[in-house]
């Protein structure tokens, strides 16, 4: 994680949960991204290119998850 999110930290306590969202396109990502952050949603990486070969981002739900939205640079897959 740290190798592409300098300020991550493991998260703490119980019950933690991970979400992922498949949004198509990349600019599904952004979109996604946009819209949730415009309701409120706090942002904990701005879309980006990842060398893993997909646009991808994460805001946080309201119990503060991590909710990553990605999609497959490229082609579509």
């Amino acid at each position: 994680m740290r190798s592409f999110h300098e300020g991550w930290r493991p998260p703490g306590g119980g019950g933690r949960i991970g979400l992922a969202f498949h949004c198509g396109t990349p600019e599904g990502v952004d979109t996604a991204h946009g819209e949730l952050t415009a309701a409120g949603y706090k942002s904990e990486l701005t879309p980006f290119d990842a060398p893993w070969g997909q646009r991808y981002a994460v805001v946080l739900d309201p119990d503060g998850n991590g909710v990553d939205l990605f999609a497959p640079l490229g082609a579509a897959q």
